[in-house]
């Protein structure tokens, strides 16, 4: 157990660990930067999954980005031997488990970490010495902000500092020969739409994803890319074909790097709550978001952080055929969305 002198130390080597999704580990960003910010000499790292490890490497606020492989090298228990082994070659003084895995906890308390923070409403928060004591689940507060709050406990007046993404060289030149290839000329405004998601949040149906993008091509002249991952080819397919014009579907298995790449050349991205929303704000690209009215998943807790963005809520919630879940969010009319996708394209160029 840490004594009182230690945990008083200034810290010198930080974890922060953020295991779960895109969006959550983007939003964590921001903890990293407080951090640099309080404790300017200290080196701070980020344990993220490997699915989110390709778009924090190399962004601004931490120093090192290390990958937790919950199905690879850190199964089992000779994995979680593994993790800890690491922490302590890594020397860190202090972990902040943002996202409180259990196992991830019990290596970091194995590893004799001095300073321990997590949430106190879990039934393995007596791993950690230090307690933050708040309800997500209430979303009264953006979840930037509630992760903000593992750094105040430090007694750091940590204030919350948008992400502010930047795209690998390499991956923006494949970018630039993606969209030529594509036959996207100088000058066409590109709206990129992102269907699917991961199923945590209300989403807009594929007919409304259709309608949208058959407005925007059809009404408004715009070009449109459908983008999503190898599993979402389909529901790309569906949203094309149902709206009975050509647009750019991603096709091809590309990275975050890439994705991102892509993204940063739109003019505007449009989107549920999903983690490439995160991606795009962070990358400053205006953004138009789906989101429930209110509740776990709503824009209180959730909504993207760029300055240039709009967020449409509805209350009209379809529900799925199980009556469990909700689905889509029909109270938000395609045309709402197509109006504020060319009020957002028009302002291009015109701010500083």
């Amino acid at each position: 157990m840490a004594s009182t002198k230690e945990l008083e130390r200034k810290p010198r080597r930080i974890l922060v660990c953020r295991t779960d999704a895109l969006g959550d580990a983007i939003l964590t960003l921001p903890v990293c930067l407080a951090l640099k910010k309080a404790f300017p000499q200290a080196w701070v790292s980020i344990l993220v999954s490997a699915y989110a490890h390709d778009a924090l490497k190399g962004q601004p606020g931490p120093d090192q980005v290390m990958v937790y492989e919950a199905r690879g090298r850190h199964a089992g228990g000779r994995g979680l031997t593994r993790l800890k082994r690491e922490i302590v070659e890594q020397g860190f003084d202090t972990a902040l488990l943002v996202f409180p895995d259990l196992r991830i906890s019990w290596a970091i308390f194995r590893a004799k970490v001095a300073r321990r923070i997590g949430t106190g409403r879990r039934l393995w928060s007596c791993l950690y010495n230090l307690k933050v004591k708040h309800s997500r689940a209430r979303a009264e507060r953006h979840e930037a902000d509630y992760n903000l709050d593992l750094v105040r406990i430090m007694k750091v007046k940590a204030e919350l500092i948008p992400p502010r993404l930047v795209v690998e060289t390499q991956a923006e030149a494949w970018a630039k020969k993606y969209y030529q290839s594509s036959g996207l000329k100088p000058g066409d405004k590109l709206i990129i739409i992102h269907p699917g998601g991961r199923g945590s949040s209300a989403n807009y149906m594929p007919s409304d994803y259709a309608s949208l993008t058959r407005l925007l091509m059809h009404q408004y002249g715009f070009r449109v890319l459908l983008t999503g991952s190898q599993a979402e080819q389909d529901l790309m397919a569906d949203v094309a074909g149902r709206a009975g014009t050509q647009p750019l579907i991603l096709n091809e298995p590309i990275d975050l790097k890439q994705l991102a790449a892509l993204i940063a050349q739109a003019s505007v991205f449009v989107s549920g709550n999903t983690g490439p929303m995160h991606l795009a704000a962070g990358l400053g690209i205006p953004t138009v978001s789906l989101f429930p009215a209110r509740g776990v998943t709503g824009p209180v807790r959730w909504r993207p952080l760029g300055r240039r963005g709009v967020v449409l809520t509805a209350t009209d919630l379809n529900k799925k055929s199980g009556g469990e879940e909700y689905a889509g969010l029909s109270g938000i009319e395609p045309m709402q969305v197509a109006e504020k996708v060319k009020e957002l394209a028009g302002k291009l160029g015109q701010e500083a």
